[in-house]
């Protein structure tokens, strides 16, 4: 594993900005030795539908400044809002629809980084 990984480094950073911006158990994901197509995934709760999609415009700001496009359309008002980086996809779900979909057990083989 390479010490200085950029796209680990990014995820981490982003991560750190979700909890400044009262995101809930946010938790990065390490996909790279369970899946092909990306690296990580970062998960965390917001407080309401609201608090999603400030928490995504958030994050739709961290990765522009990088540089870094997002694929796909908005989608911003929902209880799971979708962010796809390519290597990076960032989830926020409210409380019920993250319990519901239960990604940290589905992906339960990925590696914890925070």
């Amino acid at each position: 594993m390479m010490k200085n990984n950029p796209i680990e480094a990014i995820a981490k950073e982003c991560g750190a900005i979700l909890s400044e911006k009262k995101a809930e158990d946010v938790i990065i994901l390490d996909l790279r030795n369970v899946n092909t197509y990306l690296d990580y995934f970062i998960i965390c709760t917001a407080t309401s539908k609201i608090h999603c999609r400030a928490l995504a415009r958030e994050t739709e700001r961290y990765f522009s400044g990088k540089g870094i496009r997002r694929k796909g359309v908005d989608a911003n008002d929902s209880d799971w809002v979708v962010l796809d980086y390519n290597e990076i996809v960032v989830h926020c779900f409210t409380e019920d629809m993250r319990k519901h979909y239960a990604l940290e057990k589905l992906w339960s083989d990925a590696r914890v980084l925070k």
